[in-house]
């Protein structure tokens, strides 16, 4: 009987650290792949989002020196 208690608490060791480390693994790729987000749209959609904001910024402003 102590042989398979030790047995069962020795599987549940090896359970656990495989869990763990297919836990780290797929939240390494999730990083990673959050960081190619990250770079792709501060090189590809922010410049569009800054273009954006530049026209409507301009255009209140005229807007506004009509309005006096």
């Amino acid at each position: 009987m102590i042989g398979l208690a030790l047995g069962l608490r020795d599987l549940r060791e090896r359970l656990a650290n495989s869990v763990n480390n297919h836990l780290r693994a797929w939240a390494g790729a999730a990083f990673v792949a959050l960081a190619m987000l990250s770079i792709q749209y501060e090189e590809v959609i922010a410049p569009s989002v800054s273009r954006i904001s530049d026209v409507w910024s301009s255009t209140a402003a005229k807007l506004t020196n009509l309005s006096l």
